[in-house]
């Protein structure tokens, strides 16, 4: 018979893994500084965009990439990251910027202003509307994918990958189409379930994740927010 207090011991474990990990939430947009303040006291990392696709001339830095950096740190957020949203599709107007060009206008900010990320993130998600991110034929766009990940190995820095299993046939040419798994998921996966053991949704080779995107579009310490989970 299956006791209650078996039952009582695997529950606090899996309380225990999903504890483990780093509570965070990533941002897109300036913040306030009682914003920062909160975050400061409530959540272990955050993540904050430092390049954008910048519709119409290929790719740029986030202009609040340098502030928002600085003011996470001056509130005392324990864990800063950044990811990064290049230009990949065919723009209304003009072209993209080579990965090169692109990688190394954020890599100078960030070696110009000492910027001090645990880890980098490479955001692989399709948009519409004026930017068409990955909007190239499957085959082209897996090219240009690998191309963007053996980048990022060069560079010898801490990246992984942010990405959505059910968005991957709409990008590639199957689920399985294999992009970098050598380097970590951090999984998107909008169910309202922190806990980086709790994603499913996996592809490209990957099985495990390193983080998990959890609730978008919401409100936090008063600004707008993702809410995620990553591994300690």
């Amino acid at each position: 018979m299956f006791s209650l207090s078996k039952l009582f011991l695997l529950l606090a474990a899996g309380f225990a893994l999903v504890a483990a990990d780093l509570s965070a939430l990533d941002i897109s947009e300036p913040q306030s500084a009682s914003f920062w303040s909160c975050v400061a006291s409530n959540y272990n990392k955050v993540v904050i965009r430092a390049y954008q696709q910048a519709c119409g001339v290929g790719g740029e830095v986030d202009p609040n990439f340098v502030s928002s950096y600085n003011a996470a740190k001056k509130a005392g957020v324990a864990v800063v990251d950044a990811y990064m949203f290049p230009c990949t599709g065919t723009q209304s107007s003009g072209t993209c910027k080579s990965p090169s060009t692109q990688l190394n206008e954020l890599l100078d900010v960030i070696s110009d202003n000492k910027i001090d990320v645990e880890w980098l993130w490479f955001d692989v998600e399709p948009t519409s509307g004026a930017c068409n991110a990955w909007n190239l034929s499957p085959t082209n766009n897996l090219a240009l994918a690998k191309q963007w990940t053996q980048l990022l190995r060069n560079t010898e820095l801490n990246w992984g990958i942010y990405g959505n299993g059910n968005q991957w046939t709409s990008m590639f040419p199957s689920r399985s189409s294999n992009i970098g798994s050598d380097l970590p998921l951090w999984a998107v996966q909008d169910d309202g379930k922190p806990g980086v053991s709790t994603v499913t949704t996996f592809m490209g080779g990957w099985t495990t994740a390193f983080a998990k995107q959890y609730n978008l579009d919401t409100t936090s310490c008063g600004g707008s927010v993702d809410l995620d989970s990553f591994k300690s």
